[in-house]
């Protein structure tokens, strides 16, 4: 279950680009916990978005700036970065968001990915499957989260092969 502060923070930020024209999908740990992953929400919410999206939610959410969207690169994960911060919860956004692979080029970025759209709360979400989300901590070698999805997705999948 999402807690109350990040839920009412998510829940905002909906209602603040709900109706624009600026691609997003919700990802990390508030989007596992949606799919039904069980681990720990960090007092954030990541957004992943393109660089023009990044532009975008920079001037939208201005009252909220922490750290203004701009291109940030470290030797592991390059985007557009910018955080902002509603209620005491930071929104993390990253726009063209890339991380190195062990092969040591830079993944797709993850808007680039196939997103479907979850009602949850009143909201409609966008999210990337569990199947991609998978890939994803996997490629960046978070060991701990691929095990909490792996057998999600090994429910999901035997439902749905069960209900076939």
């Amino acid at each position: 279950m999402v807690p109350a502060h990040i839920l009412n923070v998510l829940k905002k930020f909906v209602q603040l680009i709900d109706g624009k024209d600026i691609p997003w999908i919700l990802s990390g740990s508030t989007s596992l916990v949606i799919q039904g992953v069980d681990v720990q929400i960090n007092n954030d919410i990541d957004i992943l978005t393109t660089e023009v999206g990044s532009k975008q939610i920079n001037i939208l959410m201005d009252e909220y700036k922490v750290k203004e969207s701009k291109f940030s690169s470290t030797d592991k994960y390059q985007s557009f970065f910018g955080i902002y911060k509603i209620d005491g919860v930071n929104i993390d956004v990253m726009g063209e968001f890339q991380y190195r692979l062990r092969n040591g080029s830079w993944s797709e970025p993850n808007q680039n990915h196939k997103i479907f759209i979850k009602e949850y709360q009143g909201m409609s979400l966008p999210l990337l499957s569990l199947e991609q989300e998978l890939v994803e901590y996997d490629n960046m070698g978070k060991t701990e989260k691929v095990e909490k999805i792996k057998p999600v997705l090994q429910r999901i999948q035997y439902k749905a092969c069960f209900y076939n």
